[in-house]
C-alpha cells in the first residue's frame, strides 16, 4: 500500500497509477469527457478514481459528466439505488468542490419499450429480434455525447472478463495505451483507465478508496452477492445480451430466464415478485400465435406485429400492475402516444383480429 498526499485511506500501489494516469490525462486538453455509470462494480470503481485524481487537481479545464441511461424498465432495485446514490455524489461533489455533472438520459417516447410493445406491436426482444438495446441504451446516450465535435467515453471495461469481451477490446483497441475506438461513432473514443484490472482489484478500490463516500462498497457488495452484474450503460448493439447474469431491464424477454431478479426475490426483494410474474406471462403471450398478425408490417406474409386485441390485453394488464406495484410504469404521454398507434393500425385491416 501507498499514501497520496491529501489522501488519509490507504490505497493500492495499482490505483496510486491509475490515479496518476487519468490526472495526466485530464490535463491535456478541453475535450469532454463523458463517464458510463450504472451502478455496478466496475463502473463504480472508474468513477471512485476520477474523483480521486481530480480531487488533487488544482485547475479544472476539462468538462466531465456522468451519464446514466434510465431506460424506464430497469430493475426498480438498481433505479432506487442510483437515483439516491447519484443525489449523494452532487452533494459530495459539491463539497469537494470537484466540479462533475451528473446526468441522467432517457429514451425517445417513441422509442420507449412498451410504446413499442404496446403502441406498435412489436414483439419482446429475442436474440434474432434484439430491437431493445440501441433504442434504449445506445441512442439515448448518443444524442447528449454527440452534441460535441469530439469527445472522449470513460468507460470500466476490462480484460479476462469473458473470451467475447477480449476479442472486442482486441479488434477496438488503439495504438496509445488505455484507449479503444468506438465503431459505432466517429465522434468518441473510449478512455479505459482500469482495463487491466481484475476483478479483485476493482473490489478492493471500491473498499480501500478515499472518495467518494456516496458510493458504498458494502451496498455494492450486498447487490452482487444476491443477484448478479450490472448491464452497462455505453454498448455495442451486439454482443451478449445485458440479461445474461446482469443487472438488467425487468421486461429482458433475450434470456429464458432472469436469473439476477429470481434471485433477487429469494434473497428478499419480494417487492420485484409482481414484476418477475409479469416477465414471464408476457415472455409466453409474445409467442402466442393467436395474437399476432399474419403478415408483417412489409406486408409479406409471416409472423407479424402483435395485434390489436393482444396490444390491448398487455396494456390491461401492465396497468393492474402498475397498481399493485403503486410505481409509475407507464405515464400519460406513453399511453397517448400508444392511443395514436393503434387508431392507425385500426385503420388498417391488416391489422384487425378475426
Amino acid at each position: 500500500m501507498t499514501f497520496c498526499t491529501k489522501c488519509l485511506n490507504p490505497i493500492s500501489e495499482k490505483d496510486s497509477l491509475t490515479i496518476e494516469l487519468i490526472k495526466e490525462e485530464y490535463k491535456k486538453d478541453n475535450i469532454p469527457w463523458y463517464i458510463g455509470y450504472s451502478g455496478g462494480k466496475d463502473s463504480s470503481a472508474l468513477l471512485s478514481l476520477v474523483i480521486n485524481a481530480l480531487y488533487l487537481i488544482d485547475d479544472y479545464l476539462r468538462p466531465i459528466i456522468v451519464i446514466y441511461c434510465d431506460t424506464g424498465v430497469e430493475n426498480p432495485i438498481i433505479t432506487n439505488y442510483v437515483y439516491e446514490t447519484f443525489n449523494l455524489l452532487k452533494i459530495e461533489c459539491q463539497n469537494l468542490k470537484i466540479p462533475i455533472d451528473f446526468k441522467i438520459v432517457k429514451p425517445n417516447l417513441k422509442d420507449r419499450f412498451f410504446v413499442k410493445v404496446i403502441g406498435k406491436g412489436y414483439p419482446t426482444p429475442t436474440n434474432i429480434f434484439r430491437w431493445c438495446t440501441k433504442s434504449l441504451r445506445i441512442n439515448p446516450v448518443k444524442k447528449v455525447i454527440h452534441k460535441n465535435k469530439k469527445a472522449y467515453v470513460l468507460l470500466g471495461v476490462r480484460e479476462g472478463e469473458s473470451v467475447e469481451r477480449d476479442r472486442t477490446i482486441g479488434k477496438h483497441r488503439l495504438n496509445k495505451d488505455f484507449y479503444l475506438r468506438q465503431s459505432s461513432s466517429k465522434v468518441t473514443t473510449i478512455f479505459a483507465p482500469i482495463i487491466n484490472y481484475s476483478l479483485q482489484d476493482v473490489w478492493a478500490t471500491l473498499k480501500f478508496k478515499q472518495f467518494p463516500k456516496s458510493i458504498s462498497h458494502e451496498k455494492i457488495g450486498q447487490l452482487y452477492k444476491d443477484a448478479g452484474a450490472e448491464c452497462p450503460v455505453y454498448r455495442e448493439s451486439k454482443g451478449t445480451p445485458c440479461g445474461k447474469g446482469r443487472f438488467g431491464c425487468w421486461t429482458c424477454t433475450v434470456v429464458r430466464k432472469d436469473k439476477s431478479v429470481e434471485n433477487l426475490i429469494e434473497n428478499g426483494y419480494n417487492e420485484l415478485g409482481p414484476y418477475f410474474l409479469f416477465r414471464n406471462w408476457i415472455a409466453e403471450f409474445r409467442d402466442n400465435k393467436e395474437y399476432r398478425c399474419k403478415k408483417r408490417r412489409n406486408g409479406k406474409v409471416g409472423l407479424g406485429p402483435i395485434t390489436l386485441r393482444g396490444r390491448r390485453i398487455i396494456l390491461d394488464k401492465l396497468l393492474e400492475l402498475q397498481k399493485e406495484t403503486e410505481s409509475n410504469i407507464i405515464d400519460t404521454d406513453e399511453l397517448n402516444l400508444i392511443y395514436s398507434y393503434w387508431k392507425e393500425d385500426s385503420e388498417n385491416t391488416m391489422y384487425f383480429e378475426s
